[in-house]
């Protein structure tokens, strides 16, 4: 007596990608090229408007606000609608000496709904809500203000800028 087996194949697996969340600095925070006899500063508010008290703009390099980007992308076959909460905060940024010349960064003003203010090493919060999209994003600008002092000579300042970020709640 024979046998006949008959091979079903299984139905292929859809690979199943899973939810992820990035960070991104997409611009510095920009000054430009400025002038002082002694002390003075510069902010660069988060819509890009500047104001001087005792510096001068010189040239033509360009001043703006740091832009950061917070996308979330769902896992793969994900349709439910989430409110998203993000959770970040703004390092210190360390003062700078270079030839004469120190500066430092402060007062940081974001165009973040709900969250005016960075005060380095503080977190803040921000609630994305109807997250429905297969990717969900939230770009801002972050302006400051530097203080610089000369004592002698002319420098580039040049300061870090990081924004530590993490989605703590995904409710759906």
């Amino acid at each position: 007596m024979a046998a006949a087996a008959i091979m079903v194949p299984a139905p292929a697996a859809h690979a199943v990608t899973p939810a992820s969340f990035t960070a991104s600095a997409d611009q510095p925070l920009r000054f430009g090229t400025m002038v002082t006899v002694g002390s003075g500063s510069r902010t660069v508010g988060p819509d890009g408007s500047t104001s001087n008290a005792s510096v001068f703009p010189l040239g033509d390099r360009a001043s703006g606000p740091a832009q950061f980007t917070m996308t979330y992308a769902r896992a793969s076959g994900d349709h439910n609608a989430y409110q998203l909460i993000f959770q970040f905060s703004l390092p210190a940024a360390p003062n700078v000496n270079v030839a004469g010349v120190q500066g430092s960064l402060g007062g940081f003003t974001t165009d973040l709904p709900g969250v005016a203010m960075l005060n380095p090493g503080q977190t803040a919060v921000y609630t994305m809500p109807n997250c429905v999209a297969a990717t969900c994003s939230v770009t801002f600008h972050v302006g400051g203000t530097l203080t610089i002092q000369r004592t002698s000579g002319g420098a580039s300042l040049n300061f870090p800028l990081t924004l530590l970020t993490t989605v703590t709640t995904v409710f759906g």
